[in-house]
């Protein structure tokens, strides 16, 4: 058995006649598990556990949203629109910004809470 890019865990055909599926979901499924991972951090914070993990999968699903959905957009209108590619152009996109969002988390983090302070500072003035 071998592996082959025009098969995408059995949706291919559903994927082939409608590309505009890949794209609808390439933009609303970061934001449909977002959801549930700020509840599963809610969760970790209220029980005072590591939020490392939560904050890397929020992260991946932010960049992912807008990285992503560029892509997808950017693939789908230049190339011919096959959404099994564009499944995987955008597996590879969430694989990187994960991968990313595990490196940088602590500096990502760092960022958004020296903005906020910044925020904060200029409201008080």
């Amino acid at each position: 058995m071998e592996f082959s890019f025009n098969t995408f865990f059995g949706l291919e055909s559903k994927m082939a006649d409608f590309p505009e599926v890949t794209l609808f979901g390439a933009m609303f499924l970061p934001l449909l598990l977002f959801i549930p991972v700020a509840l599963i951090g809610w969760i970790f914070r209220k029980l005072k556990f590591n939020m490392y993990i939560i904050h890397v999968l929020m992260y991946t699903l932010l960049f992912t949203f807008i990285l992503g959905a560029i892509t997808i957009f950017v693939l789908f209108f230049i190339t011919d629109k096959n959404g099994v590619k564009l499944a995987y152009c955008w597996l590879t996109v969430f694989t990187g910004m994960f991968i990313f969002s595990l490196i940088n988390a602590n500096t990502i983090t760092k960022m958004f809470t020296d903005w906020s302070k910044i925020i904060k500072d200029r409201q008080n003035q």
